[in-house]
């Protein structure tokens, strides 16, 4: 019998009958929007390719709104790159972050809802972590953490798990300031190494406080987009997304120092 696939590099033109929709990856909570689907059907020589995960069939997962365009034109065959099953187990986690990268940009409510079915699967996961993943603020995951807990739909955890897979025990928001009831000196409570540390740590911040503060310098700088047209106008696309990427998750534990220090984030 002959393969109905032709291999292209790292791609597969793969018949569209073959594509498994799995409703459980579309990570989009209000579905497809017929208008992108529309505007898609007028390009479909831009479309990159659709990812799918092979674990037994080919499950879409990023393209829907491309997939749905396909149909709609009567394409009989659309390129892919095949995935594998990501380490950690999670198809979804993989759905949402393919679709967060790239194209319509998730909405706040999108990205909530990954965050509640996050939390669900693993209550112990760090809001520091679930808000990396998500691109939403430390402090809202933190607020819908309380209201799962609140509503009984989680666990409330007394030790959480960093990305590094640390187990460690949160400081309550009512604890954080405060001295410990029995007051010791910097001396008798850090040794000698971590009061360097420490204060190596603080001179950053401070540094890193008046270095941004250069931003209000930027007649120019009215919002993220102005940033971003610079930076792509000066470095080209791939260097400024490479910088996006180290300015990203820098700046998200910048942003859950601040919150720690007595900041209050207003961005939910």
């Amino acid at each position: 019998m002959e393969d109905d696939t032709k291999q292209s590099g790292d791609l597969l033109e793969l018949p569209l009958e073959r594509i498994l929709v799995d409703p459980s990856l579309q990570v989009r909570i209000g579905g497809l929007d017929a208008d992108h689907v529309q505007a898609l059907q007028e390009c479909p020589e831009s479309w990159p390719a659709l990812v799918v995960i092979d674990d037994g069939g080919f499950r879409l997962l990023d393209g829907f709104h491309r997939f749905a365009a396909a149909q709609n034109l009567g394409l009989e065959t659309i390129r892919v790159e095949v995935r594998e099953m990501p380490p950690d187990g999670d198809p979804c986690g993989l759905a949402f972050a393919l679709n967060a990268a790239h194209g319509r940009p998730l909405t706040a409510a999108d990205r909530r809802a990954e965050a509640v079915r996050l939390l669900e699967t693993d209550a112990a996961v760090s809001n520091l972590e679930i808000a990396r993943r998500t691109a939403l603020s430390p402090t809202t995951v933190a607020t819908i953490r309380e209201q799962l807990e609140a509503g009984k739909q989680i666990p409330a955890t007394g030790q959480r798990v960093s990305r590094s897979g640390i187990a460690y025990t949160p400081t309550s928001p009512r604890q954080r300031g405060k001295l410990p009831e029995e007051r010791t000196t910097l001396a008798e409570r850090f040794s000698a190494k971590d009061r360097r540390e420490q204060r190596s740590l603080t001179r950053y911040l401070e540094r890193l406080s008046v270095a941004l503060d250069d931003q209000y310098d930027f007649a120019s700088w009215e919002d993220s987009a102005d940033a971003a047209e610079a930076c792509t106008a000066v470095l080209g696309e791939e260097d400024a997304a490479e910088l996006g990427g180290r300015l990203g998750p820098a700046a998200r534990n910048i942003l859950d120092a601040a919150v720690a220090l007595g900041f209050e984030d207003g961005d939910a």
